[in-house]
Parts: structure tokens; sequence; C-alpha cells
């Protein structure tokens, strides 16, 4: 019998990463492309397109289905980006239309973080469990609900937010509009503006700045967690206090829905062992003594792969 498979697109601001993954969840073929991001409307779909006609050339025919993971805000229901970080012509922007119009293929639409939560809760950290947040640390925060086992999305699509969860009333703005908003203090871009400002203000440590070539700009969440791995006590310090903002957020997660697991995946993972104890020390300061020792915080285990998983099993999941 002739083997099936779909299709997982993950589209990144940078590049697309496509997959052609089985029905346990392997990933049998990849191929990659520029997102050509500022290139108008519909290069970017034109771009994603190369790339299912590459893995599909590969298979010797076409997948049963494709989905899709898309970075910003999506009203899932009708195939429409309301807003995109890294697509700045996506403003409503009719994708599901534009897709139709390239294949006759089914396909499924989702945010890029709700592809993540899917991918880690069919073959990672979130497998077997039906009450979790996948979070993403990396240039902002994104996260995914599952809720028994489906995807939470709310009214409009655009549950899931954590990153915009408020950890400080009266702090730092935040593109979204908000002030002190998770994302602002706990992704890579927060950790690095916390370093920037103390290396402006003369707080920093001799070895942040000579690493940095006294350049404030040369400043990376990287550089950060070499730095604290070595013992750099400032750069340890940056990331007791994200973790610090990040055991707040944990814990309007939990009040609130009482989830099983919270994992935690992205680009500030290496930095672990320097924010985790205080994050779950707040975490646990904040919430009711069950529901608060109960939850699981774990890694994530798909890496960069979790996003094109998650389309996949979207995919498979349509049929």
């Amino acid at each position: 019998m002739t083997q099936k498979y779909v299709i997982g697109i993950d589209l990144g601001g940078t590049f697309i990463k496509g997959g052609v993954v089985s029905k346990r969840g392997d990933i049998i073929f990849r191929a990659k492309k520029e997102s050509a991001a500022k290139e108008g409307h519909f290069q970017p779909v034109a771009n994603m397109f190369d790339v299912i006609e590459d893995l599909s050339q590969k298979m010797g025919k076409d997948p049963e289905a494709i989905g899709f993971g898309i970075p910003g805000a999506i009203f899932s229901e009708k195939g429409i980006v309301t807003k995109s970080p890294h697509f700045p012509h996506w403003i409503d922007f009719d994708l599901q239309a534009s897709l139709k119009e390239k294949t006759n293929i089914p396909f499924v639409i989702d945010n890029d973080a709700n592809a993540a939560a899917l991918g880690e809760g069919w073959v990672g950290a979130g497998k077997g469990y039906k009450h979790f947040c996948c979070m993403t640390l990396g240039t902002g925060i994104g996260g995914g609900i599952l809720l028994n086992g489906l995807v939470w999305r709310g009214m409009t699509g655009m549950a899931g937010e954590v990153g915009h969860i408020i950890v400080e009333p009266e702090g730092l703005p935040c593109p979204c509009g908000g002030r002190g908003c998770m994302e602002r203090y706990s992704s890579a871009t927060g950790i690095v503006d916390m370093a920037r400002k103390k290396f402006n203000d003369g707080n920093d440590s001799k070895q942040l700045r000579e690493l940095a070539d006294d350049n404030p700009d040369k400043i990376t969440s990287e550089l950060l967690c070499d730095l604290a791995k070595k013992g750099d006590h400032l750069s340890k310090t940056i990331f007791k206090e994200m973790g610090k903002y990040l055991g707040i957020g944990f814990a309007d997660l939990i009040n609130i829905l009482n989830l099983e697991m919270i994992i935690i995946g992205g680009g500030v993972l290496p930095a672990w062992e320097f924010f985790i104890e205080e994050a779950v020390s707040q975490m646990k300061l904040r919430t009711y003594k069950i529901p608060g020792e109960s939850v699981q915080i774990v890694k994530a285990r798909c890496g960069n792969d979790a996003g094109l998983l998650g389309a996949a099993y979207m995919g498979w999941q349509s049929r």
C-alpha cells in the first residue's frame, strides 16, 4: 500500500520550513526557503508553495493535506491574518483565499504558537497530557494553550497571547500598546534590554563590557547565557530577574486554568538553569498550594521542529 503523508509548513519571519511528515510524526523530507516577508502580500504565499512543490517532488505525489503555522493574530476559522509582526503587508489579509487560488489540496491554517503546542502535544513533552501551555521564549513570547486536548482559540481565534500577561502594572511600554507585559521582561529581547540599560547606566560587569567590545548593540541573549555559565554575577542577576517575571506569568496561567504542565521552548532555553528556580519559586508564592505543587514545568522536546510538526498534525487531523 502506498504510504500516505502530509506536509507541515512553519512560516517564520526569515525562513519557511517545510516537512513531509508521516502519521507517526516522523519527518521524512525537509525543505526551506526565504520567507520574502516584506515583499508584498503574495510573494510569501508563492514561496510557501515553492517549498510544497519541492517536497511533493521528493515524495513523487501530492500530500493528503497541508498544515500551515503562521505567525501573528489569526482568525483561524476564516483563514484571515489580522496582523503579523513579521509580515507588514498582512493586515486583515485573507490568506485562506490566496491559498485556495494555489491548490486544491485540503489545508488548515493556525497561529504558529498553537502549531508548536500541538507538535509538543503530539510527539513532544506534552504527549499524553490534556491541559497544558506551550510557551516559546524567543524574540517575543508566543503561547499555545491546550484544554481537554484541544487548542483553546477563544472568540476570535486569538487566545494564548501569554507574552502579554501583565507582570508589572506600571512597567515598560510594549509594542502591543500595553505596559508591563511579560514579553518585555522574559523574552530574549527583554533580557537584552535589561543588560543594555545596566550597560548604559554604568552598572555592567567588566566581562560583559569586554565581550561586547564596549558596544551595547553587541549584547545578545546568547552572550549573556555564555557569561552566566562562566559565573558572571550581572548576567546571572538578569536571568534571575527574568525568572521572577516568568513565574508571575506562570502563576496567572495556573490560577485561571489549573494546568497540568507548562512547556518552555525557544532561544532562551540554554539559560534554563539560571532562571527556572526563581520562576518556580515566584509561581508557588502566587498560587494555591495544590495546583502550584502539582503543575510540571518542563523543557520542550521538539526544538525548532515543534511548529512544523504541529502544522503537520493539523493536516492529519483534518483528514
